[in-house]
């Protein structure tokens, strides 16, 4: 589970589309999945750090732990 203060992607599939193409990054939904149905997202695995006015500030992948990734965040929150 995530923090409840997370906030991720969200918009149309087109809104998501089209963002992803300006990150570089992707993700896949299994074909004939039916409305309602569950299924697993195949997709990119970085946060994205974002300052208040929403230009990118770092991109946190898996070479971060999470103790390294918390530090990058508080160095440019103090920054």
């Amino acid at each position: 589970e995530f923090h409840p203060k997370f906030i991720g992607l969200t918009g149309t599939y087109d809104e998501i589309k089209a963002m992803c193409k300006k990150y570089r990054v992707y993700f896949s939904t299994p074909q004939h999945v039916k409305a309602g149905q569950d299924y697993l997202v195949d997709h990119s695995i970085y946060f994205y750090l974002m300052d208040p006015e929403g230009d990118f500030v770092e991109a946190l992948g898996r070479q971060h732990s999470p103790s390294a990734g918390a530090k990058l965040m508080l160095d440019h929150m103090n920054d």
